[in-house]
């Protein structure tokens, strides 16, 4: 094996992740714990049910646990942070950012799977020190397995090094112990785990005036948060940033600021969130029901079925059960106003874009900020409030991201709706703390409304069974408004479909779609009723009483009418017509 020469101080870790059995299971058939199905002696994960069956602890020997050196620091493009590159014992090199960790986008660097900050730093030193890795040793099936329960697919030229401190890196973000994580997995043969997903917090307060926004960012930098001063503004920032707002009315010996984190991840963002909070309250601090917490998700890669199902279900849990979760303050506030019918009938019909962001469920920072924003949360600089928050709202995005509908959520109370979002007995301590200092609120707010029924406004919650099939109906009149859209803008000169392709039979559905006509198509309306069947069109001839069948060939994406046009031409209004409706579906699908 070549090794690449080594730079930097050895960073010795502790084997926390993957480990080799010190004890074969000595049987030549096993069955699987859950499904029961015959398994080979050495078998990890079940090929029928995916169960993993760990018969023996895991353990790594001295011998062959790696080890790794830190090189050097690169800094993200996006904003996103700094990132450690470090050597293995065996050559590689590794990479914390999340990319990385995820082995999304990964490549195959010099012999071993690289990210773009592995291939960044690899560009910057030149090849004066890089030599191709040869014969690394490969992830074992026992790592492939584990890392695949913590959302990561295991690209191909990944070492055994580069998988042990991926799944090291992964439980530190996750505030794991290998030993719990075993322990859970042996006892639930699953695990609910901490979503990794970026998160950023803006915190609604006031700065005693004897340090002002001034002091309180120098304060911070002390503490190796980096804050800056800045004007109100929406921008990403790599530094936490104070910004005025307006909307805090504090008491007179303190200046109203919003402090607004960076992008934050894991058990080190909730670190890092605690530092920032406790030096802001050593300084002098102030929060009343003027103010609010927002907590923005990362949802880079959502579309609108899934903020619409995220809306339902935080519709349909909003009033029974998170209104008891927050301060009375909050409860139909007019900056995080409760999710209602019209706002899910706006979503459909105008989508995320045009939503007031003034409501509990902020979508509309989706075509900001790639983020879907929570503003319920009464204001408070109390980590040890908001921590268990943000842990239930990346649990509920991540549940509705994975699928979860409203419909899964048959028992509407604090317990179904917590194991509904994945905050179960099979949980890490880490949420099972979350969701034990959310179920104390609960119950005291619960009590609080019965003592001061003032506290609960009259605002009844959203059936979402009830105006499901409205909720449908519009739905379906919004598609049959952007294929209708679709097909019309065919049919004016500037919006003529792509020219024709020489590939396909003059016949074929996109190049008729493509050609242009003079006279007009048939309406969109009319082509919908002249469809007989998913391959018949029965057209009435503009003049006269004849009728015309335009039909499909799938086969070949072909289309024939039998108008004396088209027996001519190969082409006929009926025949563009069809095709573009065809092509108005297939886009909108």
């Amino acid at each position: 094996m070549e090794y690449v020469r080594l730079r930097g101080d050895i960073m010795t870790v502790l084997a926390v992740n993957e480990q080799i059995p010190t004890t074969q299971v000595n049987v030549t058939t096993r069955q699987c714990n859950a499904c029961r199905e015959n398994l080979t002696p050495n078998a990890i994960e079940c090929p029928a049910c995916g169960v993993i069956n760990l018969d023996t602890p895991r353990r790594r020997q001295d011998s062959n646990r790696p080890t790794r050196q830190r090189l050097t620091i690169m800094e993200s493009e996006n904003l996103n942070g700094k990132y450690l590159i470090s050597r293995n014992s065996d050559g590689s090199l590794s990479c914390d950012c999340l990319s990385f960790l995820f082995q999304r986008g990964v490549e195959n660097g010099v012999g071993y799977a690289t990210c773009k900050h592995i291939r960044m730093y690899l560009n910057l030193i030149g090849n004066e020190i890089t030599e191709r890795l040869h014969g690394a040793r490969k992830p074992s099936e026992w790592q492939i397995a584990a890392l695949k329960r913590l959302g990561v697919s295991v690209n191909e030229h990944l070492t055994d090094a580069q998988a042990y401190f991926i799944f090291n890196d992964l439980l530190i973000k996750q505030g794991v112990e290998y030993r719990e994580y075993e322990s859970l997995l042996r006892e639930h043969r699953t695990v609910n785990l901490l979503p990794i997903y970026q998160f950023g917090v803006e915190f609604e307060g006031g700065i005693h005036s004897d340090h002002g926004s001034a002091g309180l960012s120098n304060k911070l930098a002390e503490a190796n948060v980096i804050c800056r001063n800045e004007p109100y503004n929406h921008a990403v920032r790599a530094h936490w940033k104070i910004v005025s707002d307006g909307s805090v009315h504090v008491d007179r010996n303190y200046t109203p600021i919003e402090l607004v984190s960076r992008k934050l991840y894991g058990k080190e963002g909730f670190e890092e969130l605690k530092t920032a909070l406790s030096v802001w309250n050593e300084l002098g601090s102030s929060v009343n029901k003027s103010c609010g917490t927002h907590v923005h998700i990362d949802a880079w890669n959502w579309d609108e079925n899934g903020m619409m199902e995220l809306a339902k279900i935080w519709a349909k849990i909003e009033i029974p059960v998170l209104w008891y979760l927050i301060s009375p303050s909050r409860r139909n506030n007019n900056f995080c106003k409760p999710v209602d019918t019209n706002y899910l009938i706006n979503l459909i019909q105008h989508g995320h874009a045009r939503l007031d962001r003034y409501y509990s469920l902020n979508l509309s920072a989706f075509g900001r900020h790639k983020t879907i924003e929570f503003r319920l949360h009464n204001g408070t600089l109390d980590a040890k409030k908001i921590i268990p928050w943000i842990i239930f709202c990346l649990k509920l995005t991540d549940s509705v991201k994975k699928g979860m509908k409203y419909t899964d959520i048959q028992d509407v109370t604090f317990d179904g709706v917590m194991n509904a979002v994945g905050m179960d007995s099979s949980s890490t301590s880490v949420i099972k703390d979350a969701k034990d200092y959310l179920y104390g609120r609960f119950q005291y707010w619960k009590e609080d409304s019965e003592r001061n029924p003032a506290n609960m406004p009259n605002v009844n919650p959203v059936n979402i069974d009830e105006i499901q099939d409205e909720l449908d109906r519009r739905v379906q009149q919004q598609r049959e408004r952007e294929l209708r859209n679709r097909y019309e803008s065919g049919r004016r000169p500037r919006h003529i479909p792509p020219a024709a392709d020489n590939n396909l039979p003059p016949t074929s559905v996109r190049n008729l779609a493509s050609a242009s006509i003079s006279r007009s198509l048939p309406g969109f309306d009319v082509l919908r009723q002249a469809r007989t069947d998913d391959n018949t069109w029965e057209l009435r001839a503009q003049s006269g009483n004849g009728v015309y069948a335009v039909i499909l060939n799938p086969e070949n994406d072909t289309l024939t009418c039998s108008c004396r046009e088209f027996r001519s031409h190969n082409h006929c209004y009926h025949s563009i017509g069809v095709a573009r409706w065809l092509m108005a579906h297939r886009n909108a699908n």
